[in-house]
C-alpha cells in the first residue's frame, strides 16, 4: 500500500535513524523546517571527515567505493511524492532549506540528506563520487525547482579544526572557496539527473553513456522494489523504506562492495 504524506499539527523535526546502527524510525514531515544538525562524535581516525559521526564502512578511504552513486527522489532524498504532494508554485524559505507550496505546506529534504550530498562525493579522496539522480516522477520541473531552491552545506564545515581533513584532501577554508560556500543542490550532481516518466533502465543507460562509468561500478538507492529491475544492467540497488540516512549509506556501500570485490 502506498505510504501517505502526513503533516502533524505540533512542530517537530524529522525523526532519524541513528547513524551508529540505530533502529530505524519513520519520519515525520515537520510543519516548520528542519534546522541541519551535524555530528561532531569521533569517527574513526582513518576517516576524511573526523568530526562526523561515519558508519564504519565508510571511514577508510583506502576501501572501494562506488564510482557513481544515484539516488531516488521521492521518498528517497525527500519524504513526499513531488507529483502529487507539491502544489505549485513553490516560495523558497529564506534559509533555503526547503520551500512551501500554494496550500502553506513546507518541503524539504530528510534531515540527514543535505549532509550526505555534501560530504558523500570527498570519502574516497583524492577520487571524487559522481552523485546522480534516477527518478520517474511526472513531475521533473517541480522537482528541478526544488532541488535548484536548496542549499546544501559546504565541505570545509566538516573538516578539522584547522579546515583541513586527516589526510589533506580538503585544503584550508581560507584557500578553497568552494569548499567553503553553501552549493545549490542540483549542481552536486555531477554523475547528470534523469527526471522523468518510466522504466529506470532507461535512466540508468543515459547515465551511463553520459559518465561512461561502467554500470557494475554503480550504487543506487530506491525506495520501491520494482526498481530492481535495473540490477540486470549490472549495478547494484540498495532499497531504502524511510529515506537515505548515513546508516542506510553505509549498508549500501557494503552491499555494493560484497557483490563486487566479495568482501
Amino acid at each position: 500500500m502506498p505510504r501517505k504524506l502526513t503533516f502533524p499539527t505540533s512542530s517537530s523535526s524529522l525523526s532519524l535513524a541513528s547513524s551508529s546502527g540505530g533502529t530505524p524510525i519513520t519520519p515525520t514531515f515537520s510543519t516548520t523546517p528542519s534546522s541541519l544538525s551535524f555530528s561532531t562524535l569521533p569517527s574513526s581516525t582513518n576517516s576524511p571527515f573526523p568530526r562526523l559521526d561515519l558508519p564504519a564502512s565508510l571511514s577508510d578511504p583506502s576501501l572501494p567505493f562506488p564510482r557513481l552513486i544515484v539516488f531516488d527522489l521521492d521518498y528517497t532524498l525527500w519524504p513526499f511524492w513531488v507529483d502529487t504532494h507539491v502544489t505549485p508554485p513553490l516560495k523558497i524559505n529564506p534559509t533555503h532549506t526547503g520551500a512551501t507550496d500554494r496550500t502553506g505546506e513546507e518541503f524539504a529534504f530528510y534531515d540527514e540528506v543535505p549532509e550526505i550530498l555534501a560530504v558523500l562525493p570527498y570519502l574516497n579522496s583524492p577520487n571524487k563520487i559522481k552523485l546522480g539522480v534516477a527518478s520517474r516522477t511526472s513531475a521533473p520541473s517541480l522537482a528541478r525547482e526544488l532541488l535548484k531552491g536548496i542549499h546544501i552545506p559546504p565541505t570545509a564545515s566538516f573538516a578539522d579544526e584547522d579546515g583541513n581533513n586527516n589526510n589533506n584532501h580538503i585544503t584550508s577554508k581560507k584557500s578553497s572557496s568552494s569548499a567553503t560556500k553553501k552549493k545549490v543542490a542540483i549542481d552536486v550532481f555531477d554523475g547528470g539527473l534523469e527526471i522523468y516518466p518510466g522504466s529506470k533502465i532507461k535512466h540508468f543507460e543515459a547515465l551511463q553513456k553520459r559518465t561512461g562509468i561502467r554500470f557494475e561500478d554503480m550504487l543506487f538507492f530506491d525506495d520501491e522494489a520494482r526498481n530492481r529491475e535495473t540490477e540486470r544492467l549490472g549495478l547494484t540497488m540498495k532499497l531504502v523504506m524511510d529515506g537515505v540516512t548515513w546508516e542506510e549509506v553505509g549498508k549500501g556501500v557494503e552491499l555494493w562492495r560484497s557483490r563486487r570485490h566479495g568482501g
